[in-house]
């Protein structure tokens, strides 16, 4: 007991101390990740982007949180600092293909090259954006299957992003006759799509001659439309274009192939 006593009167203040410290550290350091994150889910940063800021700031609060303790209970940090040097070093290394993930990742949220619902095509793969992780990106497509892709994968491939820009420009290409009149022709695609209500009148709809074919003369279409009505209205002009042209007489041609042979005698037939 005198011993005890005796340890308590030396060291006992300053272990009562470092545990009320080490107390009031961990629910200083708790609050201060809630203003922290409660700060920027108020901002416009990605959700992914916040919670790798969140982790970050509770690591490094809580390894300053512990260094406060160890020194209070006078245990050399010297040698601590040097084994956790060496230690990162080792998980860096073993982790680096994932650290770079994380900075793709990173890149990819804070350079917005797309957002969450985007519809988007990566690398020749096309769907709508579900989540955009640290790690990898999350597409939806539209036949309703999932699609994950490494943000390191995302970096090194082509992006086209459908859904940044409002408007969409539809290019129609259709096929009539050489004797077709091309200015009755022109009259009924123009009206056919101008019974769509969606297609914009500014830019103006127009049509011209595009190309004269093997077989056919094929005649442009070209309209403008806000992004989310992009596929209504091609699937609309595939259809009423063609009623159009087949309601007013207007022949739209198929391939055709002239052949040619020689017969015994080498007449040409």
């Amino acid at each position: 007991m005198k011993g005890f006593i005796k340890f308590m009167e030396l060291y006992g203040v300053n272990y009562v101390t470092t545990a009320i410290i080490a107390f009031l550290g961990i629910l200083i350091v708790r609050n201060i990740l809630k203003l922290i994150e409660k700060g920027l889910l108020d901002s416009t940063l990605d959700n992914s982007l916040i919670s790798f800021f969140v982790t970050l700031c509770r690591i490094l609060l809580y390894v300053g949180l512990l260094f406060i303790i160890l020194g209070r209970l006078g245990i050399p940090l010297t040698g601590i600092v040097s084994a956790l040097s060496a230690i990162t070093l080792a998980i860096g290394l073993a982790i680096q293909d994932i650290i770079g993930g994380v900075a793709n990742g990173l890149m990819l949220v804070t350079s917005k090259l797309f957002k969450v619902d985007d519809y988007v095509e990566i690398g020749g793969m096309a769907g709508s954006v579900k989540e955009i992780k640290l790690l990898h990106t999350i597409l939806i497509t539209p036949d309703n299957k999932t699609v994950t892709i490494p943000n390191k994968t995302v970096f090194s491939s082509g992006i086209t992003n459908y859904s940044a820009m409002k408007q969409r420009r539809i290019d129609m290409v259709v096929g009539v006759d050489y004797d077709t009149n091309i200015e009755k022709a022109k009259k009924v695609i123009l009206n056919a799509a101008l019974k769509n209500h969606s297609i914009l009148t500014s830019p103006a709809p127009m049509v011209k001659v595009k190309n004269l074919g093997d077989s056919e003369v094929q005649m442009l279409l070209r309209v403008w439309v806000n992004s989310e009505d992009y596929w209504e209205v091609t699937w609309y002009l595939n259809e009423y274009v063609l009623k159009a042209l087949n309601n007013n007489g207007i022949n739209v041609p198929f391939p055709q192939v002239t052949l040619s042979y020689r017969d015994n005698g080498g007449e040409d037939k």
